[in-house]
């Protein structure tokens, strides 16, 4: 019988490993990713992630695939107790994470902010700058703050990506 394992890999092998078993066996791999956005060298761009660096997930039949699975290179270990018993995941997990896939990337529901609530800029040319939420604009990524610089109160819009509550 076939069930979900999520797979401990080595880093950056997570598409090695899939390829792995794919080519090997046919056991079905879901290895989630997401779009990000991320300033480098001063431009935004949008890099491609893995929601879950270093993990996979697996459906295979233990009795029949676990040694092979535990013993293809990249793999580090299968996620279970410390008697080596791996722990198997709900399918409703793995269905939940399908059903937020969109152009094979999960679509990650982005943070809610309150009116008035504190927020820090966590990425770009004004990383650690605090400021107020004021409100969501039109185009979903974007929001308006309210930045407290120097005895100066300056509205700005930003990425909502860009933001973390304090």
């Amino acid at each position: 019988m076939s069930f979900w394992y999520c797979i401990y890999t080595k880093p950056g092998l997570e598409e090695f490993v899939t390829i792995q078993f794919n080519q090997q066996t046919g056991i079905e791999v879901f290895n989630p990713k997401i779009r990000r956005k991320r300033y480098l060298r001063g431009r935004m761009t949008v890099a491609e992630e893995k929601l879950f660096p270093c993990y996979l997930f697996a459906r295979f039949d233990l009795c029949r695939y676990y040694r092979m699975v535990k013993y293809t290179r990249g793999v580090r270990s299968l996620v279970g107790d410390r008697g080596g018993n791996p722990y198997s995941v709900d399918e409703n997990l793995i269905t939940f994470l399908k059903s937020k896939m969109n152009d094979g990337f999960i679509r990650l529901d982005p943070s809610h902010f309150e009116p008035g609530e504190q927020v820090t800029i966590t990425e770009g040319p004004l990383k650690g700058l605090m400021g107020i939420f004021q409100k969501d604009l039109p185009v979903k990524e974007r929001v308006l703050i309210l930045l407290n610089i120097i005895s100066y109160q300056a509205r700005m819009e930003i990425d909502r990506e860009l933001l973390a509550k304090v």
